[in-house]
């Protein structure tokens, strides 16, 4: 079997690392706050911009996301005719088109209710990439306004995202422009204390496990295979097994992001026994790939790879000079593959 020594190995590798050094170096996914919304009339739109603003600082702190603030949504879209650009958000839909016209991962809206001494923060996370909500929480509170404003976006942001304790804000930060509503003043009543607020279970983006078939092209120096099999994916570590009646393939993935486009390494092996050139081969092939899964929608997606592999192959039959080829080499590998998963 004809193979050849390929220089251009490296070569190949930093131009995979080049493609990919973007979605490794951006971590962080980015996130609007958008300004929260007044029910009904019943709080002034100067509350919605103060617990907005409340809300973003503190989320900011807990270093889930880059978070854009109100303040610099109206900056971005100054430039930009829409509708949606002076006032509040509350759907999902106002905060979907907002969020595709800054380009932003995720964006947050919020609505804001108060009955009496009862008061109410509702927000919804939602996935601008995969036009979806994926988390949706309610704050409940009983006590002033302003004991409301203090407490409502650090409860919400916790049950929002599950988390249990928060960053204390850094002292040198600076003041906020915006002053707190006035509190509302109720003679001979002290105040009241904060009652547990009502938490609702998040919708989560995505299940932890999943599990779909894949059809895949695979290359090197010396020809194209097609194959089939399955992926299966926990959390950022995924399997994926191939086959075709010359051999398997099977690797093991990590994925930057659990969900949606990402960088991804793979550590992938190979099995084959085949006849070329007249006689019959058994090879292995062991190698390292770095690639990118795109997403097509919320189930489809296709991975793209390139890397390198060591070859470890020999003939079982005589070739034509009464011998049996032996050879060991590192050749560059290649992956094109499409999969659905559950």
């Amino acid at each position: 079997m004809k193979r050849k020594k390929v220089p251009f190995i490296l070569a190949v590798i930093a131009f995979l690392l080049a493609f990919s050094s973007a979605g490794y170096c951006n971590e962080k996914p980015t996130c609007a706050v958008l300004m929260f919304y007044p029910d009904v009339a019943s709080t002034e739109m100067n509350e919605g911009r103060y617990l907005s603003e409340q809300y973003a600082d503190i989320l900011s702190r807990v270093g889930l996301f880059e978070v854009i603030n109100h303040k610099e949504v109206t900056q971005k879209l100054g430039g930009k005719k829409t509708a949606n650009m002076n006032q509040a958000c509350a759907s999902k839909d106002c905060a979907l088109a907002v969020g595709q016209l800054l380009n932003v991962d995720y964006a947050i809206y919020g609505i804001i209710g108060h009955i009496g001494n009862l008061s109410s923060l509702e927000t919804g996370l939602v996935n601008v990439k995969n036009q979806n909500e994926t988390q949706r929480a309610v704050t409940d509170f009983e006590g002033s306004q302003q004991e409301f404003a203090d407490a409502a976006p650090s409860e919400n942001i916790k049950s929002l995202f599950g988390v249990t304790n928060l960053p204390e804000k850094r002292a040198t930060m600076e003041e906020e422009t915006v002053s707190p509503p006035e509190p509302v003043v109720q003679e001979d009543q002290p105040a009241k204390m904060t009652q547990e607020e009502q938490i609702v279970e998040p919708v989560k983006s995505g299940k932890n496990f999943y599990i779909g078939p894949r059809i895949g092209v695979a290359a090197t120096n010396d020809g194209i295979e097609i194959g089939g099999g399955f992926e299966a994916q926990f959390k950022h570590l995924a399997c994926q097994f191939l086959m075709n009646m010359d051999g398997f393939a099977a690797g093991i993935s990590y994925y930057l992001n659990q969900e949606g486009n990402s960088p991804f390494l793979t550590l992938a092996g190979t099995y084959y026994d085949t006849e070329n050139h007249g006689v019959d081969e058994i090879g292995r092939i062991y190698g390292l790939l770095l690639g990118y899964r795109l997403n097509i929608n919320d189930h489809l997606n296709t991975r793209l790879g390139l890397g390198a592999g060591y070859v470890n192959w020999d003939q079982t039959e005589f070739n034509g000079k009464g011998t049996k080829d032996k050879d060991e080499e590192v050749i560059p590998i290649f992956e094109v593959s499409l999969g659905y998963m559950f």
